[in-house]
């Protein structure tokens, strides 16, 4: 597959610590790819250095086999999309929309029909009017995406975009954007330290830890085949019980043995969640190692105190290299 965005071994340092060490990857042209990590990963630090507002102190940006190092950043053929949208106060969302076209020179002939189709792309016909403080959460995030989209980068950067809505927002704006992103066909480059959104929106996602990459692979391969222990734990819950992780959804418990076949510790139940589709049962082995089992809300129940024994089967071991 062609790619659209090429890093080649991008260095960059301040002057207590190197940000950035050394990172290179690919990202395939017209992939939804992710940056995930948690805070002063150095996730953020290349999206800037991509947008050209900071430069790499070695290593090469290359977009569709043009190089950015040295360009400013409104010659850089890259839109962002930021947590906090940046959109002008003072114009309504038709004319933040309009702002980069214009910055451009082109005609209002030409603007006008661009616009109208942004808004009906994400859903703001009705709402082209207001300004930015008439708007809802979701309705800024939107506007911020067309204002983005509508010069036509070849690459749109997103900066935890979706961080400042509340949860149930959240999770349709990114059913939104995802077929956003598959509509148009351009490259996403998604920077998030949440896993859930990573997982759910990317065809590809490269975990970075302490200025490194630490895995690069689909969301499926990266959670069911963590390479690292850091990883197993930065994407979901991991039980680790003599060095094997094992993820809570694949951790069984019973009152009884399990047949043979499956690996068991005994251990003690010291609470039990209800989470709707399934209680989670917190446990205790007798070195003190906490161990997790989700099971169906169908399940009998469990009460502080009971002796059982948590269980899983080979197959369902995480294969992390440490």
């Amino acid at each position: 597959m062609e790619n659209a965005l090429e890093l080649k071994t991008l260095y960059k340092s301040f002057p207590s610590h190197t940000v950035v060490d050394g990172i290179s990857l690919d990202v395939p042209k017209g992939c939804f790819y992710s940056l995930l990590g948690p805070s002063g990963c150095g996730k953020t630090t290349i999206l800037r250095m991509i947008a050209g507002f900071a430069e790499p102190d070695a290593g090469e940006i290359v977009l569709n086999g043009r190089r950015l190092n040295g360009l400013r950043p409104y010659e850089r053929p890259v839109t962002t999309v930021f947590q906090s949208y940046a959109l002008f106060p003072h114009l309504t969302a038709a004319e933040n929309i309009a702002f980069g076209l214009q910055r451009r020179g082109e005609s209002a002939a030409h603007i006008a029909p661009k616009v109208n189709r942004m808004l009906e792309l994400v859903g703001l016909q009705e709402k082209a009017g207001r300004l930015p403080a008439n708007l809802s959460g979701g309705e800024k995030q939107r506007t911020a995406l067309a204002r983005a989209l509508v010069v036509e980068p070849e690459l749109l950067l997103l900066d935890e975009p979706l961080s400042a809505l509340d949860p149930a927002l959240r999770k349709r704006v990114r059913i939104e954007l995802k077929q956003l992103q598959q509509r148009l066909g351009i490259t996403f480059l998604f920077i998030t330290h949440d896993q859930e959104e990573a997982l759910s929106l990317s065809g590809q996602i490269a975990v970075m830890n302490k200025g490194k990459i630490e895995q690069i692979g689909t969301p499926k391969e990266i959670y069911l085949a963590p390479a690292t222990r850091f990883v197993a734990g930065f994407l979901g819950a991991v039980n680790w019980v003599d060095g094997i992780g094992v993820r809570p959804e694949s951790t069984r418990i019973s009152r009884t043995a399990p047949a043979n076949g499956a690996k068991a510790v005994q251990a003690e139940v010291d609470s039990s969640t209800f989470l709707g589709d399934c209680f989670h049962i917190q446990t205790h082995t007798a070195d003190g190692t906490a161990v997790t089992a989700q099971v169906p809300h169908s399940d009998e129940p469990y009460a502080i105190g009971d002796r059982v024994h948590v269980w899983w089967h080979t197959s369902d071991e995480l294969p992390v290299r440490e």
